[in-house]
């Protein structure tokens, strides 16, 4: 079995506006909503489930899901006060069992079939793969008083993206051994690679952008731009 879980639990406070960055208007849609349908769009998973902030529950049951009519039955959960309290969530009400669980976030809205496909076919590795794209600028360590400590090799970096893919009881444990040590990560990886287990990289999409930021939602709307002119280009 294929599951998706998608966190769509942020506040928005870096995108500096009133809404929720996960509800921000993007081609006639709230951008989860184009996430919901990339992921619905795909022919071998089985269910999905949605993470949002517990006050948006029903707005998002009703407003969000409803109108798309959905191959896919969603299920609707709260989050934590965390990222990965949310991620946790998802994997608790998962309950137990075999297959992969693909983690991704709800302000990705361009994530493409093939990376998708990239991302199954390389769990089955090690039972954890993310994909990432490599580092293109120089990259400087800093101290907190601006100083430069040094120049890092961006040949041994890359930017993580999502969806994480891992292998079901794998994640579940690993999630479970970072809430019970106190560990906190900003993407689940990381907290795979705490538990002392290997993750795989595959190459990730310059496209796949995270929508965090005001400026990143003008680079959204060029993308879709940019589909919407050439249609038979579009990823789906």
């Amino acid at each position: 079995m294929i599951w998706a879980i998608i966190v769509a639990g942020g506040s928005g406070s870096r995108m500096k506006s009133p809404v929720k960055k996960q509800y921000l208007a993007l081609d006639g849609l709230p951008i989860v909503s184009h996430t919901l349908l990339a992921f619905d769009r795909y022919p071998v998973l089985d269910r999905i489930i949605l993470v949002v902030p517990i006050d948006d529950l029903e707005y998002c049951r009703a407003e969000i899901v409803a109108p798309l009519n959905l191959d896919h039955d969603i299920q609707v959960l709260p989050g934590g006060p965390r990222r990965q309290d949310s991620v946790l969530n998802g994997l608790t009400a998962m309950g137990a069992g075999d297959g992969v669980v693909m983690i991704h976030d709800g302000v990705r809205p361009f994530v493409r079939p093939p990376l998708i496909d990239a991302c199954v076919a390389g769990v089955k590795v090690t039972g954890a793969c993310i994909p990432a794209i490599p580092a293109t600028d120089t990259l400087k360590r800093v101290d907190e008083n601006g100083v430069i400590l040094g120049t890092l090799d961006r040949r041994q970096i890359c930017l993580a993206q999502t969806p994480q893919t891992f292998s079901i009881d794998l994640v579940q444990w690993s999630h479970q051994l970072a809430a019970k040590r106190g560990f906190v990560a900003t993407d689940d990886a990381s907290i795979v690679e705490f538990a002392g287990e290997t993750v795989t990289v595959v190459p990730g999409d310059r496209e796949n952008i995270k929508i965090t930021m005001p400026q990143d939602l003008s680079v959204a709307r060029a993308i879709f731009g940019r589909w919407n002119e050439n249609p038979s280009g579009q990823p789906f």
